[in-house]
C-alpha cells in the first residue's frame, strides 16, 4: 500500500495519543478548554498555574485620603521632632488643602519651633483668619502670643478659644496666665479657680506676680493663699521668702522658699508642690486630634501633645 504524506502524518498524531495514554494515563479536557490551554495548564507547576488562571492587581489603590492620611504623619514626625518630615508633609497637606487649618497651624509650629518667628506669625494668624470659629487657631495665636510676652494679645485670642470651647481646661488655664500678665488679676482668679481650686489659684497669681516684680500684690494672694489652704506650703514659702527680702513693706520673717512652680490645671496643691511641672507648661491636654485614625491610641496622643509652649 502507498502511504502518501498526508496518511503518515496522521499516524504520527494517532501514535503519539496511544503512546501518551499507555505513559501517563488519560487526559481529560475541562469543556471550555482546547487542547492547547490544557496542556499547558497540566504542564505548569501548581504556583505558575495559580498565577496562570487567576488575575491579580498588581497596582495598589491610591489612598481614598491622602491629605488625611498626610496629616496624621506630618502630626506623628512633629512629635518625635523630625521638623523637616513634619513641615513637608503639612506642606503637602497644604498644597492638596489650602484652606486646612491644622496643616496651617502645623506649619507655624515648626516656624516658631525654628526661630522664623515672622513666619510662624503669619501662619498663626492666617489660621485664625480662615476659622474664626476655631478654638485651636485661636489657642495656637493665643500661645504664640504668649511666647512673645505679648499679654494682652495673648489674651484676647485666648478669650476666644476659651469661649468657643469652655469645657477645655487648657485653654481656661492659659487665658488665666495671660491675664495676670497683662494685669487683669480679677478677670484671672475665676479661670484659675475653676481649673485648679482657689487656694491654688491665688498661689499661682502670686507667682506670676512676684515673678514680674509686684512684691506688695504678689505677698497680698501668697496670704489669701495660705488662709483658704494653711497646709500650702508653697504659698507659706514663699510669702516668708518676700517679707524676708522686702522688710521695708512686708514684715521680714526667717524662711527661705522652696522651688515651688506655678500649679497646673488638673492638679491639687500638697506640701509637695515643688515636684509639679513649671507654671509655662499647659496642663494635660484632652485628646483634640481625633482625626488621627489611622495612627494608634497613643500616637493620636502624642500628636495631641503637640502645641508651642509659651516660653
Amino acid at each position: 500500500m502507498t502511504v502518501t504524506p498526508m496518511t503518515a502524518t496522521f499516524r504520527r498524531i494517532a501514535l503519539g495519543s496511544l503512546l501518551g495514554v499507555f505513559s501517563s494515563g488519560c487526559i481529560t479536557i475541562a469543556p471550555d478548554q482546547s487542547p492547547a490551554t490544557s496542556w499547558k495548564s497540566l504542564t505548569k507547576p501548581k504556583v505558575e498555574r495559580a498565577s496562570f488562571e487567576e488575575k491579580v492587581d498588581e497596582i495598589p489603590q491610591a489612598p481614598k485620603n491622602p491629605a488625611r492620611l498626610k496629616m496624621a504623619y506630618g502630626q506623628l514626625m512633629e512629635e518625635n521632632g523630625q521638623y523637616a518630615e513634619a513641615r513637608k508633609n503639612y506642606s503637602d497637606v497644604i498644597e492638596l488643602q489650602p484652606k486646612n487649618v491644622e496643616a496651617i497651624l502645623g506649619l507655624a509650629r515648626i516656624d516658631q519651633i525654628s526661630g522664623n518667628v515672622d513666619q510662624a506669625e503669619q501662619g498663626f494668624r492666617r489660621a485664625a483668619k480662615l476659622d474664626s470659629s476655631s478654638a485651636a487657631a485661636q489657642f495656637g495665636l493665643g500661645q504664640f502670643y504668649a511666647s512673645q510676652k505679648r499679654w494682652k494679645e495673648s489674651s484676647q485670642a485666648l478669650t476666644k478659644a476659651m469661649l468657643a470651647a469652655p469645657d477645655e481646661t487648657r485653654y481656661r488655664y492659659a487665658l488665666a496666665v495671660s491675664l495676670v500678665h497683662a494685669g487683669d488679676v480679677d478677670s484671672a482668679l475665676p479661670h484659675f479657680i475653676r481649673t485648679i481650686g482657689e487656694a491654688e489659684a491665688h498661689y499661682n497669681v502670686g507667682l506670676i506676680l512676684q515673678e514680674e516684680g509686684r512684691w506688695s500684690d504678689a505677698e497680698r494672694q501668697f496670704t489669701l493663699a495660705v488662709a483658704k489652704k494653711p497646709d500650702l506650703t508653697a504659698a507659706q514659702n514663699w510669702l516668708a521668702h518676700l517679707r524676708a527680702q522686702h522688710p521695708q513693706s512686708i514684715p521680714p520673717t526667717d524662711a527661705a522658699p522652696t522651688d515651688s512652680p506655678v500649679i497646673p490645671a488638673g492638679h491639687v496643691a500638697t506640701p509637695q508642690v515643688a515636684s509639679l511641672p513649671d507654671f509655662r507648661e499647659a496642663p494635660p491636654p484632652a485628646e483634640t486630634h481625633a482625626f488621627l485614625s489611622p495612627l494608634t491610641s497613643q500616637q493620636q496622643q502624642q500628636a495631641a501633645n503637640q502645641a508651642p509652649l509659651a516660653r
